[in-house]
């Protein structure tokens, strides 16, 4: 590339900076108790693993050592208090509600709709259910399943177990939904709880759990050979555990403005890793490309680079821009 566009790159253009804080997860090597790794994610860490979202679950599997294949602990840990949740969502209901029946009992309970009501049935009960998807939105399934087997399908295939947030959503379950018919939504009840104590109701459980059966023990662990799946665990097991703390992810972006002689083909991905590569290079020679992340900034099914429209340009040139994005510490 030609060094003095590689100097218009990098002295042109507009720069505006942000910054997010993500949750990062460390892989502990010791086998310890439920207890004991909790207290050690809390004195060198924030705490034993929260999770939010089937991508957790992937940043977890990644984050274990890969020769490993056993279970590690997470933060999950039965409670003293039973309270209802949505599959996939952090509400505890405080938005919308629509009950009908609701038998609290000792046991786990998920529920259904019928007949445009809300009702508290066993989770291991057989029902149709209706998944979503964040693209298409409402999936009725008319194949029985109990609760636990119909949040794992709706995962797989598509977003998670409808939840309902407003009477808009109400309406949109209900007209999908077979007159007479009982189906799963994403409703469940449980005493489940994480370490840091934050409301989270994502759940991920292998087919069977969480166990009821006496002396199954009251934690959790992930079975990094069962696609990172949920088991209750006793307590006093001794195993490796997985911690989070938080980072703080800055964030820069650079608007960039060429002018080219003829008509500017910057939008060729071979152009694009070029620039980047000669950025990468100029980053390091002034010690600036540790723990850094560059990539041109593009919005879904459009270019990185769009001609400027300037009037009283000069005859056969081309002036373009697009955005950087600098990842970093």
């Amino acid at each position: 590339m030609d060094e003095s566009l590689f100097v218009l790159l990098l002295l042109s253009g507009l720069s505006c900076s942000s910054s997010a804080v993500s949750r990062q997860y460390n892989y502990i090597n010791l086998r310890m108790s439920w207890s004991d790794a909790q207290s050690y994610c809390r004195e060198r860490f924030t705490d034993l693993a929260t999770v939010d979202t089937m991508d957790d679950v992937k940043r977890l599997i990644n984050t274990v050592d890969a020769g490993y294949n056993g279970s590690v602990w997470i933060g999950l840990k039965r409670g003293t208090q039973k309270c209802w949740g949505w599959s996939n969502r952090e509400d505890k209901l405080q938005q919308h509600t629509n009950w009908k029946y609701r038998h609290l009992k000792d046991e786990d309970e998920c529920g259904d709709f019928a007949l445009g009501v809300w009702q508290s049935y066993p989770c291991s009960s057989n029902l149709p259910f209706v998944c979503y998807s964040e693209s298409i939105g409402l999936i009725s399934m008319q194949k029985l399943k109990n609760w636990t087997e119909a949040q794992s399908f709706c995962r797989k295939r598509y977003t998670d177990l409808v939840n309902i947030r407003n009477s808009k959503e109400h309406k949109q379950l209900k007209s999908v939904t077979p007159l007479g018919s009982w189906i799963w939504t994403g409703l469940y009840r449980n005493s489940w709880e994480w370490s840091d104590k934050l409301s989270r109701f994502f759940r991920y459980w292998a087919a069977g759990q969480p166990s009821q059966s006496a002396g199954s023990g009251d934690c959790v662990s992930m079975s990094q050979n069962n696609s990172g799946k949920w088991f209750v665990d006793n307590c006093y097991q001794q195993r490796p555990f997985i911690c989070y703390d938080y980072k703080v992810i800055k964030k820069q972006i650079v608007s960039l403005n060429f002018s080219c002689k003829e008509k500017c083909a910057l939008n060729n991905p071979s152009a694009q890793t070029a620039i980047l590569n000669k950025i990468s290079e100029k980053l390091k020679s002034l010690g600036m490309e540790n723990n850094s992340n560059i990539q041109w900034r593009k919005q879904e099914l459009e270019d990185v680079f769009h001609e400027n429209k300037v009037e009283n340009k000069k005859p056969g040139c081309t002036q373009t821009h697009g955005d950087l994005c600098h990842l970093g510490d």
